[in-house]
């Protein structure tokens, strides 16, 4: 049974959407501030959290961007901010979806179940250490050696997403083909959610993350692994 943090600041629409997710079999806990979520995060290991971009102490903007440093749970917006930068924001910030209020039932549990089903493909990276020009990917120890020795610690996701680039050293490979493979899906927001991991990994693991060696972007088609 899955469990799913709901954080809302609104009681009655904090309410209808736990119920609405527990009566889909969901394990559910509530949150009506950031430092609720924070220690749920922290201490609960959730499998997803449902996230209001208003809360009380501190924006839902700024609940993802600490989430993001330390975890990949899977993070959807709910909220009644539904302009396109808004969208735009939570998205570069890590979100896996955003969606508006009032969002219908039907399509708010499909949702959640398309981010889990990506989530759990995204959980199982490869197992196989590769090493490419200076690089040294440690899927195992979720880790890569970089130009300068350097051990720089990484997330599930983004051993996925490096080990899918390295071993198809010097080949391009779109945004729709990295999504599938990484994520296991490709829609609307596929070119989004790659640029904003590549850009993670280049701001880890590159020397010059805006002048990039190594992870390089091909304009109108996707990214490649140069060594």
């Amino acid at each position: 049974m899955p469990h799913v943090i709901v954080a809302d600041s609104d009681g009655p629409s904090l309410q209808h959407h736990a119920g609405l997710l527990e009566c889909a079999r969901y394990h559910v806990s509530r949150a009506q501030d950031g430092r609720s979520v924070i220690r749920a995060v922290n201490n609960q290991t959730p499998d997803l959290i449902l996230l209001e971009t208003h809360l009380p102490d501190q924006e839902g903007f700024e609940i993802c961007r600490r989430i993001r440093r330390t975890s990949d749970v899977p993070i959807m917006f709910l909220s009644n901010r539904a302009r396109a930068e808004d969208r735009v924001m939570g998205l570069k910030l890590g979100a896996d979806d955003y969606l508006s209020k009032p969002c219908a039932p039907a399509e708010l549990l499909a949702r959640i179940n398309a981010v889990l089903r990506r989530a759990e493909r995204a959980r199982q990276p490869p197992t196989t250490t590769i090493s490419s020009g200076p690089w040294t990917l440690d899927p195992v120890q979720q880790n890569c050696t970089v130009t300068s020795g350097k051990v720089v610690d990484l997330t599930p996701r983004e051993v996925h997403l490096l080990s899918f680039l390295m071993r198809r050293i010097d080949r391009v490979c779109t945004t729709n083909q990295i999504v599938r493979h990484v994520w296991g899906y490709a829609g609307q927001q596929a070119r989004s959610i790659v640029a904003t991991s590549i850009w993670r990994l280049r701001a880890k693991l590159e020397e010059d993350s805006d002048n990039p060696r190594h992870l390089i972007t091909i304009r109108n088609l996707g990214y490649k692994f140069e060594a």
